[in-house]
């Protein structure tokens, strides 16, 4: 989750025109994962099906689902950095779907795409949400810019006051400590799938982090992963621009 905010960041630094809503930006980043708080079904906020191999366009989706937000001239300020953010996600996940899951963790992957394949790959987005942490001084300056978020946006499908609660759980992950105690909150369903579920297992588990990751990252070298932050940073910043109306 903070990944994506980060990657907000960027690309909202990129140069696009977003006023003064910095906040609002970095604040639709995060809202596709509001499901950790509505319990909805991920399609319906990430406009993408994992299970799917079929063409699918996640920034489609989502404009054909809520054509109120489609021209972003009749939209406020803060709504229109709100979408941008909320864009930038969904498309960061697709992209991470099609460029990181599938190849290296799906069903036609080396893994084959069991409980314990989505299990590294849960290690592996841990860890690079661990990394952002270790700037603690952009944590901070991020938690400050959510704070100052979500008071005049109009997200249509998600209130008010679920927004304004989102924004604070959001804000309060920003000051989590880079390691790995949440892991096992984090990752709880893959690790029932994977069978360890009793405190003993569990920290039998975590003493093999260090090994699980290193494995991980030898299966999905830097490499692989700096390119698929390029590639989805540029297709963002296209997407934001064409629909900005930008030069």
């Amino acid at each position: 989750m903070i990944a994506a905010v980060r990657a907000g960041a960027g690309v909202a630094a990129d140069g696009l025109d977003l006023g003064r809503s910095n906040g609002d930006f970095l604040l639709g980043a995060t809202t596709p994962d509001i499901r950790v708080l509505t319990r909805w079904d991920r399609e319906r906020t990430h406009f993408f099906d994992i299970y799917d191999d079929g063409h699918q366009d996640c920034v489609e989706n989502f404009f054909s689902t809520h054509r109120m937000f489609r021209d972003p001239s009749n939209l406020t300020t803060e709504t229109r950095a709100w979408v941008a953010g909320y864009l930038t996600h969904v498309i960061m996940d697709q992209e991470y779907v099609l460029q990181i899951y599938r190849p290296f963790f799906g069903s036609r992957s080396v893994l084959g795409g069991g409980s314990q394949a989505n299990l590294l790959d849960r290690v592996l987005q841990y860890e690079l949400d661990r990394r952002e942490r270790e700037a603690a001084g952009e944590m901070q300056h991020l938690r400050r810019a959510l704070f100052g978020s979500a008071v005049e946006i109009d997200a249509g499908f998600v209130d008010r006051g679920l927004l304004e609660q989102w924004r604070d759980t959001t804000a309060a992950m920003t000051e989590h400590p880079p390691d790995w105690e949440r892991f096992s909150f984090i990752a709880s369903r893959h690790l029932k799938g994977a069978g360890i579920e009793s405190e003993s297992g569990l920290r039998e588990f975590m003493e093999t982090i260090p090994e699980l990751l290193d494995d991980t990252l030898g299966h999905v070298e830097q490499s692989v992963l700096d390119g698929f932050f390029e590639s989805t940073s540029e297709r963002t910043a296209t997407v934001l621009r064409d629909w900005l109306g930008a030069a």
